[in-house]
């Protein structure tokens, strides 16, 4: 069965959010996984969908430090970051809030890409924190948010509004 680019789109979509959701939530339940793509915008995501992904991205089920087995990324799995890779494949999207802004990148590239942001010097930027998946940058002033989303947007050279989530 061919799939059209569309199709593909939508999987890789699918996949970046499935991927970000394991990384930074945790899940009992692939129902639970299916309800927050719900929240997410895929409302018709059917639990075949969701396993399917999971097998893709090699998520295994651990157990927590209270003894409840939860959906983790396999790290066996995971891609080793390539240093000659573009920065703007690494960045999957850049979001903000009234707070901060967060640029959620590929598995193994948030300190690299948090080093980018630091090493500029952005007089706007109060501070850089990375974890393998995100960075999280906080503004020197919250009023001009929208500002430095769109200057960090800049600095890593993703064009037009790579914006998964942007909240208001």
């Amino acid at each position: 069965m061919k799939r059209t680019l569309s199709a593909l789109e939508k999987e890789h979509k699918q996949l970046i959010l499935c991927h970000r959701l394991i990384a930074s939530k945790s899940f009992a339940s692939q129902e639970a996984l299916r309800r927050e793509f719900q929240r997410a915008g895929y409302r018709n995501i059917s639990q075949s969908t969701v396993s399917r992904l999971l097998k893709t991205l090699g998520v295994v089920k651990i157990q927590n430090a209270k003894g409840k087995k939860m959906y983790a990324l396999n790290e066996q799995y995971q891609p080793v970051p390539d240093a000659l890779r573009p920065v703007t494949e690494m960045v999957t999207s850049v979001d903000y809030n009234p707070q901060f802004v967060i640029v959620h990148v590929s598995s193994g590239y948030g300190r690299a890409v948090g080093k980018i942001i630091d090493h500029q010097g952005l007089h706007e930027v109060l501070g850089v924190i990375a974890s393998s998946t995100a960075v999280f940058v906080a503004p020197r002033e919250t009023r001009e948010i929208a500002q430095v989303c769109q200057l960090i947007r800049q600095v890593l050279m993703v064009k037009g509004n790579l914006s998964s989530n942007r909240l208001p």
